[in-house]
């Protein structure tokens, strides 16, 4: 088997100089780079991983936090984040909380005894200084946030929420119905979302009714309870927004119940995950861009593990309207049904 020795030896440099070469770590001159390069090349000479991982006092292993995958968002996150940790050599631990704080505190354990040697995480169900006092780099999606410690991207929820008010009632929607946390902690950024939205609503006389659900609840068989008892209350509702999967779950209920989309309610949904692209009639999104959210999320956890300056505590992605047939008016679609025939 060939081992560093026969690099060196090849190389006709000292085992020491392989070394900082292999790991990028300390002076070598240029010189002596190409000959070990090339060394390495003719010899097929394969590093020891372990052997460099626990010098280096790596396990090159990531957590992931999410309440549940069952969201598509979040699935698409998470799977965006792989691609991404994979660029830096990564693999990935998945917890996935389901509202348990038991999951959430194991995985902060792990990061405390150096089980893993950073944190990605969607969620936030334990107490703030419990991150706080974690030993190890977190950065977060759209939770938690302490300036100088944990480093949080987020996206533009302000703009988010008023996209959305705007294109419904440019659609001429006066009673609508919003999807919020009945408990999301006043620090999180996409409250800033639903407040801009009943502004905008309230603001231009149109009546906003506040639909308060259980904080990371996403089961199939709450959200079609929902959707019954939403049905039943709010009858004259002719709009909705929501996150994608309870805008999916009203859309499919209020079609069983004989209501047209959208001549009797129209819909804008936010996150944008792209399994939207198989829904018809097509849905009128506020899109995240998932992808650009994972490439920073991990390139400033990269940062923070090779102990680099990161020069932005919060970083804010833009959001942008998607339309389709959700939100159109009976204008629009009866000159989009004209353009199919």
């Amino acid at each position: 088997m060939i081992g560093i020795q026969d690099v060196a030896k090849k190389a006709g440099v000292s085992i020491g100089t392989v070394s900082r070469v292999l790991n990028n770590n300390g002076y070598a001159s240029a010189n002596a780079r190409e000959k070990v390069r090339e060394a390495v090349r003719e010899l097929n000479y394969q590093p020891n991983e372990m052997a460099r991982n626990l010098l280096q006092k790596r396990t090159m292993n990531i957590a992931i936090i999410v309440p549940n995958l069952q969201n598509p968002y979040f699935s698409e996150l998470v799977s965006e984040c792989e691609r991404s940790l994979r660029q830096y050599n990564y693999k990935t631990m998945l917890c996935e909380t389901n509202g348990e704080k038991s999951n959430e505190q194991l995985y902060l354990d792990m990061l405390d005894r150096n089980m893993v040697d950073g944190i990605l995480t969607c969620t936030h169900d334990l107490r703030q200084d419990r991150y706080v006092k974690a030993q190890g780099p977190i950065v977060s999606f759209d939770t938690i946030y302490v300036p100088g410690q944990i480093e949080r991207v987020t996206v533009d929820h302000y703009k988010g929420g008023a996209l959305a008010a705007n294109e419904l009632l440019r659609s001429g929607c006066k009673r609508v119905l919003q999807f919020r946390d009945h408990k999301t902690k006043a620090e999180f950024p996409f409250n800033k979302r639903h407040e801009e939205f009943e502004r905008i609503m309230r603001e231009n006389h149109a009546e906003c009714v506040n639909v308060l659900i259980r904080w990371n609840e996403f089961d199939d068989g709450y959200f079609e309870e929902l959707c019954q008892d939403c049905f039943q209350k709010y009858p004259e509702i002719d709009g909705v927004f929501g996150t994608d999967s309870f805008v999916l779950h009203y859309m499919k209920y209020v079609q069983t119940q004989g209501k047209k989309i959208p001549d009797d309610i129209r819909f804008v949904s936010f996150d944008g995950a792209s399994f939207l692209n198989m829904v018809y009639p097509t849905v009128t999104c506020i899109k995240q861009p998932i992808r650009s959210l994972a490439d920073i999320g991990v390139r400033t956890l990269m940062q923070k593990i090779q102990g680099e300056f990161v020069s932005e505590s919060e970083i804010k992605l833009d959001v942008e309207l998607i339309r389709g047939i959700s939100s159109m008016t009976k204008e629009e679609y009866q000159e989009y049904q004209r353009k199919r025939l």
